[in-house]
């Protein structure tokens, strides 16, 4: 996506503005009344759009709510495809996690902050983050599948892959546990700290 969205047609730059205005009053609905009692009604009223409008752009009320969580995959997915992979892929991929993070709007770290206490409020959003995680590694290992050359039985990129995102999440919780002190340098830092505890983690041993 273009960090400047003069550059693109009109119509995207009103589905856009769209999207993101339903996903900012989702956001802080859920937020002050809760998930569950918070109804699409409700939503589209205060846009002033159609409830057919917001099914359009989002396929479910979880959807709206993990906005945030969405346009940080998109980001760091659409930035490995462009990508020319050379060296170490856990650590192309920590580049381009980095790289996707820090093209985020300036906005993104509050929203990202808001949804994650918000997931933790309601089982239904944890299951949505998980799906689409699952979507993003799935895409991630077909990418790196087809950029590498591998077979598809390699298990090499589904272990790369979901070392990704689990690195996030360990850098992503703590970040949040602290309300984002720091910013997003803080947050990129606990990022690759986690990649960083990747090869002594699995050279561990007891005894």
């Amino acid at each position: 996506m273009p960090a400047d969205d003069r550059e693109l047609p009109l119509r995207e730059r009103k589905r856009l503005r769209t999207r993101r205005a339903l996903a900012d009053i989702a956001l802080r609905l859920f937020t002050e009344q809760g998930f569950d009692a918070t109804k699409v009604e409700q939503l589209v009223e205060e846009a002033e759009v159609s409830r057919s409008t917001f099914f359009r752009t989002f396929p479910t009320k979880e959807a709206a709510a993990t906005e945030a969580e969405t346009e940080l995959w998109a980001n760091y997915l659409a930035a490995l495809q462009e990508r020319e992979l050379t060296g170490p892929i856990l650590i192309e991929l920590r580049d381009t996690l980095t790289a996707a993070t820090e093209a985020l709007p300036h906005d993104w770290d509050q929203r990202y902050i808001a949804t994650r206490r918000l997931v933790l409020t309601a089982p239904t959003l944890m299951g949505q983050v998980d799906y689409h995680r699952s979507g993003v590694e799935k895409q991630v290992i077909d990418c790196l599948t087809t950029k590498l050359g591998l077979a598809p039985d390699d298990l090499r990129p589904h272990i790369l892959a979901e070392l990704t995102t689990t690195a996030w999440s360990i850098a992503g919780r703590a970040w949040v546990a602290t309300d984002g002190d720091g910013g997003r340098a803080a947050l990129i830092d606990r990022l690759h700290n986690a990649f960083a505890a990747i090869p002594t983690a699995l050279e561990l041993t007891a005894g």
